[in-house]
């Protein structure tokens, strides 16, 4: 154990030195604190191993025989269901990044989802005869995809409204992000969760599949969010959600991950080994709900119970939305986005010295 500490000190001071949310995060760590992690790392470790072994499983099929992995291919894993109308400006945004492959697992799609995608030469296809909530929200499935196409490698995991930004990302793809960080020792990279909204009354804008997404909804809070400390990670919280249904939400997540073979996917905000989360946050995942159907979007998600606690957080949602005439998520707070760079005054992500 006294190995992996030193190893985890090392790489928190070297990557940590110009991150902006240094001073209320990693730099605060204390030599006392690195046990915590470490042994919450080993205990959640073992409990998954177990589970693995000894019960929850994963079972997944393709579509159609699934092609190897070249050296430089870069894999998307994506876990959607009824998301036909959003697929289009998301396949386009990442491919433009440099994504080569998706891996799409389509958790039983009833509007067009799963054919749209089984005509994209670029998409291999999955489904699963388990649900979300017996696939551990997603992970288990996750998981099995990495296991069948290989490890160690870097994958991109994100939902179907991320849209992961980050500066220099026009001249920079993600292959280049995952070599700047792998140069620095760093085997995943921290990208907020921001979330983004319209400038007007939310029920007004329905999501437009023609142009990118923040040209819509092109607003996001700029400040208020809070880092805090925890065994698994930097808690990163705030944002238009908070304020509206007065609700704390993780917004800390990993899009882009070096994965290995202690790499488990136990949450999409934490993943193991946890002494490799505590790192500077380099890009922003714009996260795009407030379109005109997010009522109904939470309304369906709490009929099926599939998400985290009875989907409690849907079910506040549409308890506080509807009836609402008009619901807006701009405040004093709201800032517009003009580029990955707008995103540096929230203090959560840095510059990148290419």
């Amino acid at each position: 154990m006294l190995h992996v500490e030193i190893n985890c000190k090392q790489r928190i001071s070297a990557s940590s030195s110009r991150a902006v949310i240094a001073m209320r995060g990693i730099d605060g760590l204390s030599k006392a604190t690195w046990p915590a992690i470490v042994r919450r790392t080993i205990t959640d470790t073992a409990i998954y191993r177990l589970r693995h072994t000894f019960g929850r499983r994963a079972e997944v099929s393709s579509l159609r025989p699934i092609t190897p992995l070249k050296a430089n291919d870069l894999p998307l894993i994506l876990v959607i269901r009824n998301e036909a109308d959003r697929l289009r400006p998301f396949l386009k945004h990442y491919r433009e990044l440099g994504v080569t492959r998706f891996a799409v697992l389509d958790d039983r799609s009833t509007d067009g989802t799963a054919e749209l995608l089984a005509e994209q030469p670029d998409v291999d296809l999955f489904s699963s005869p388990i649900t979300y909530s017996q696939s551990d929200l997603g992970n288990l499935w996750r998981q099995r995809i990495v296991q069948i196409y290989g490890q160690p490698r870097w994958y991109l995991t994100v939902d179907a409204d991320e849209y992961l930004v980050y500066d220099g990302m026009d001249q920079h793809p993600l292959g280049a992000m995952a070599d700047w960080l792998k140069r620095r020792g760093m085997t995943r990279l921290l990208a907020p969760m921001i979330d983004m909204y319209p400038s007007g009354n939310i029920w007004d804008v329905p999501f437009d599949p023609i142009v990118p997404p923040w040209q819509v909804a092109d607003h996001f809070d700029g400040s208020g969010y809070e880092v805090t400390r925890s065994p698994r990670h930097l808690k990163i919280t705030g944002g238009p959600r908070t304020r509206l249904f007065a609700r704390q939400h993780k917004l800390t997540k990993f899009p882009l991950i070096y994965v290995d073979r202690p790499t488990i996917f136990t949450s999409i905000h934490s993943p193991l080994p946890y002494w490799r989360n505590y790192i500077k946050g380099l890009g922003g995942l714009l996260h795009f709900k407030f379109f005109a159907d997010f009522n109904d979007k939470a309304q369906v998600a709490v009929a099926e119970g599939q998400y985290w606690n009875g989907a409690s957080k849907y079910r506040q949602y549409h308890e506080v939305s509807s009836g609402k005439a008009a619901l807006s998520a701009m405040s004093e707070q709201s800032m517009l986005y003009e580029g990955a760079h707008s995103l540096f005054k929230t203090g959560l992500i840095d510059k990148i010295d290419w």
